[in-house]
């Protein structure tokens, strides 16, 4: 999202109640996620969409190609039933070579970039961080450590 941003693209983010000061601090729109977020964000973008990127997993890609018009226009690194909806599933790094790597490192030498650290975990604990994550008990990244 931030990459994005820094970019010029106008990007909406849908977020829990919890989120929309941080996602809206970080130069996205902010729209609650739920029942009739698709309502919501047609709302917050007038103009229509481009692209949807989808990081939750949480069912959304029929509405998001519905929202797109076009199942190429929706990107997935989290529902493994991209595939059903005729849209492509992300495995990140494997895919690009790392092209952005060096802008978001500019980003963070200006302090532009903003990474937040919910919790550390031993290596020993990669277990109990991966629990945390799927009942989305985090308020930013879960970082293990050796």
């Amino acid at each position: 999202m931030q990459l994005a941003v820094a970019r010029g693209v106008t990007v909406i983010g849908t977020v829990g109640d919890h989120d929309i000061a941080r996602v809206t601090a970080l130069g996205a729109t902010a729209v609650r996620y739920g029942d009739g977020w698709v309502e919501r964000v047609k709302v917050a973008a007038r103009q229509g969409f481009d692209f949807v990127f989808d990081a939750s997993g949480a069912g959304v890609l029929a509405d998001s190609v519905a929202l797109t018009g076009d199942s190429s226009h929706v990107i997935t690194i989290a529902d493994m039933s991209a595939r059903q909806h005729g849209v492509r599933f992300s495995a990140g790094a494997t895919e690009q070579g790392g092209e952005s790597l060096p802008e978001l490192v500019q980003l963070a030498a200006a302090g532009k970039l903003t990474l937040p650290i919910w919790r550390t975990y031993h290596l020993t604990e990669a277990a109990q961080a991966h629990t945390d994550l799927e009942a989305h008990r985090n308020q930013g990244k879960a970082v293990l450590l050796p």
